[in-house]
């Protein structure tokens, strides 16, 4: 494996060249490991501290992988910022992915104001234990990394773990679909210049059969696996309008957030149903007198990507029903301004892990930006992730419009937020 001069791009073995790699050693019939390594927050550093700076941190990564597997390992980019190795010794693993996590755990990289900490996160399987066909084995070690980015980031998941937690996760879920015990939570979004609760956001939850109730995040990567997240979104919808209804009655608030999903966006026979519902509730939901339209549906980046198009046809049939949109995450992928540019967002939600950063002159510098921006376009900017007193002072003095998080209010169940 290359590594490139200082202000080259990454040029190591590529994606295809990586899948031959693994049907060939599928086909000597011995035992080997796959380990797909993703740098945290990459998009982040890119966003931040630009492509050279990026580029540095890649070259870098992929020098512990080299030195740490040595030359009897494949190792190439996978896409973005992922490498995947291809490791003889399966059986030792789990103790080389470890060491790997720590080193990279432990790279400091200047910056020219500042010294960057980066972490790791890792997917792990083994042939032929994680999947008898190529196709398989890869798909393993993805939803492996997908769940070790999911459960924390910087650690490392096994994919065995993962499909049997998909096995028993999933047949909870068919289960709680069909006997409609798929419902929301509603956590409280207020007015940074009022103090007031104006809106609130919907949250999926599922009530197992025993009473608990489980939080998206212990269902939501089952489902998107068994492409079952269009029947949450629209199991949330449905019980949103509901209480869009209700708030007409009452105080609550009468803006109200909901996530949608890329899967939903590729089933038309959903998206016409619920259409159905929504021209059948908006002129209910819609305060006499007031223009505001009052059900938001929430996509992020990785939502749109690669099917903008289709993605704007869909959305354009929501909004000419009546919805509004609002761009989550914003801050977390490389085009969120490309859509801002294509498709009529009214909100712009700034992602937590940036918020969480807001102290740091280059975050607080990135989100004025932001604001300003949204202010020309005339978008309201949420900030999310809120939980202390001090950074919602600093996003209220930058300009930001609304905000949410625990320090407002957790998500409740049939419980309206109360204003502050």
């Amino acid at each position: 494996m290359s590594m490139p001069d200082q202000g080259d791009s990454i040029s190591i073995p590529s994606r295809a060249v990586l899948q031959q790699t693994v049907a060939t050693r599928m086909d000597l019939g011995k035992s080997f490991g796959l380990v797909l390594c993703d740098v945290d927050r990459f998009r982040l550093i890119n966003y931040s501290f630009g492509r050279a700076f990026a580029d540095r941190v890649l070259r870098q990564v992929a020098q512990v992988l080299r030195d740490a597997l040595g030359a009897q390992s494949s190792i190439g980019r996978w896409g973005g910022p992922e490498f995947l190795c291809v490791v003889d010794d399966a059986d030792e693993i789990d103790s080389l992915v470890e060491k790997l996590r720590l080193r990279i755990e432990r790279l400091v990289i200047l910056s020219k104001t500042s010294r960057i900490h980066i972490t790791a996160s890792f997917g792990v399987a083994s042939f032929p234990e994680d999947g008898n066909g190529a196709t398989e084995l890869l798909n393993a070690v993805e939803a492996a990394l997908y769940h070790a980015k999911g459960s924390g980031r910087n650690r490392a998941v096994r994919a065995s773990i993962v499909q049997r937690r998909v096995l028993g996760m999933g047949a909870a879920l068919e289960t709680a679909l069909h006997e409609q015990r798929i419902i929301a939570a509603y956590q409280p979004i207020i007015n940074l210049k009022t103090g007031e609760v104006v809106a609130e956001e919907a949250l999926a939850r599922m009530v197992l059969p025993n009473g608990k109730i489980l939080a998206a995040e212990e269902f939501i990567e089952v489902a998107q696996h068994l492409q079952l997240t269009y029947k949450i979104d629209q199991s949330v919808i449905r019980a949103t309008l509901n209480r869009c209804i209700e708030s007409q009655k009452g105080s609550a608030p009468h803006i109200h957030f909901v996530n949608i999903s890329a899967d939903l966006l590729r089933h038309p026979e959903a998206i016409y149903e619920l259409l159905a519902l929504v021209r059948k509730y908006s002129e209910t939901c819609h305060n006499q007198g007031d223009t505001r339209r009052s059900l938001v549906l929430e996509l992020t980046e990785r939502e749109l990507f690669g099917d903008s198009k289709h993605a704007r046809e869909m959305l354009l049939s929501f909004v000419e029903a009546g919805l509004q949109l609002a761009l989550d995450d914003f801050g977390h992928g490389y085009s969120s301004f490309q859509y801002l540019a294509d498709l009529p967002f009214s909100f712009v939600k700034l992602e937590g892990s940036l918020i969480s950063r807001i102290k740091e002159p280059t975050v607080r510098t990135i989100i004025q930006g932001v604001q300003r921006i949204a202010e020309e376009l005339q978008l309201i900017t949420l900030a999310e992730g809120i939980e202390t007193a001090d950074t919602a002072a600093i996003i209220k003095d930058l300009g930001i419009d609304w905000a949410q998080g625990y320090l407002y209010g957790r998500a409740c169940i049939d419980h309206p937020p109360v204003s502050r």
